[in-house]
């Protein structure tokens, strides 16, 4: 199952003693994966990934999960954990890189191998060994060019922006103002909030009211955007007002060939974990690595395009959890 609010999922066949020391009985040992949140259409991917390839080249894993982007001292404290149990490397996404700056020190002390998951940062003042990520600076320039393309004679949009502090909202949304800056596109209003579809179905029913004219609503990522999306059904406005977000989850998908989304910047998170335990693998049994800082492409999904997208990278298998 997993955890939520600060559980430790345990996958493969690791096993726990009553002081929490974790004993492996894979070939090649333990990595320990540290993640601020563990629900929703990104992390599912994600977990798959990792867990089917670190089944495939002989890890058990331990994950963390701090149960929310706000938990960073019970992510700090998770990470300190996995320091005790002496995983031979650490998976790491940090939500606010500032506050793992002590953690991540004594990781590196230990010589523990960092992958850093999601986001290149770990810390403001480390690096981490190698990463997969997807450049969030990218996804907020692809969302501007999909504005642009929404909106071609401007307009006024509205912003859910993201959790607050959370490294990636704020950089997608940092590079997006950049690039419709000076243009006829306007933000008429901008809000930040936890993951929460519920939560976001509501601030965009709000936007919806105070806004009746506005031309499009951007999500930071799809637990937004299906919130937006099906406030704008409600609303019945499908189409009229555009919708945009990152992710592809399933029901992103479902929303979009009813007519009610119409861009997504869709990243690769079951390709990205896959990636992150190879690495790991290599850092681990000190193999060379030609390109330590993996850049995960992203993938442009309109309605036009739906239909011929490759989701193998983007979803776990159907039913599949971990």
């Amino acid at each position: 199952m997993i955890g939520r609010a600060g559980i430790t999922v345990l996958v493969c066949v690791t096993a726990i003693t009553a002081g929490g020391a974790a004993f492996s009985a894979a070939p090649n040992g333990t990595i320990g994966v540290a993640l601020p949140n563990v629900k929703g259409e990104w992390y599912t991917p994600e977990l798959y990934g990792l867990t089917d390839e670190a089944k495939k080249l002989g890890y058990d894993l331990i994950i963390q999960d701090a149960g929310g982007y706000a938990n960073v001292d019970k992510a700090v404290t998770q990470v300190s954990n996995l320091l005790v149990q002496k995983v031979k490397a650490l998976v790491l996404d940090a939500a606010d890189p500032a506050a793992f700056n002590g953690v991540v020190r004594q990781v590196k002390d230990a010589h523990i191998p960092i992958i850093a998951a999601g986001t290149p940062a770990i810390a403001t003042n480390y690096q981490p060994d190698a990463a997969a990520t997807s450049s969030h600076c990218t996804i907020g320039h692809e969302f501007a060019i999909g504005v642009k393309k929404l909106l071609p004679n401007g307009g006024s949009i509205a912003i859910l922006a993201g959790p607050p502090g959370a490294f990636w909202a704020t950089e997608r949304l940092r590079c997006f103002k950049q690039d419709i800056s000076g243009t006829s596109v306007k933000i008429v209003a901008e809000q930040t909030s936890e993951q929460d579809v519920a939560a976001s179905l509501s601030l965009a029913s709000d936007i919806l009211q105070r806004f009746p004219n506005i031309n499009l609503i951007y999500g930071a990522d799809d637990t937004y955007g299906v919130g937006i999306a099906r406030a704008v059904q409600a609303a019945g406005k499908c189409g009229k007002v555009k919708v945009l977000f990152s992710v592809l989850g399933s029901a992103a998908e479902e929303l979009m060939r009813a007519g009610c989304v119409d861009y997504v910047v869709a990243q690769q998170p079951a390709l990205m974990g896959r990636i992150e335990i190879r690495l790991a693998n290599d850092l681990i049994k000190g193999n060379k690595i030609e390109q330590p800082m993996v850049q995960v492409p992203v993938v442009i999904v309109t309605p036009e395009n739906i239909n011929s997208v490759d989701l193998s990278g983007m979803r776990a298998p159907k039913g599949w959890s971990p």
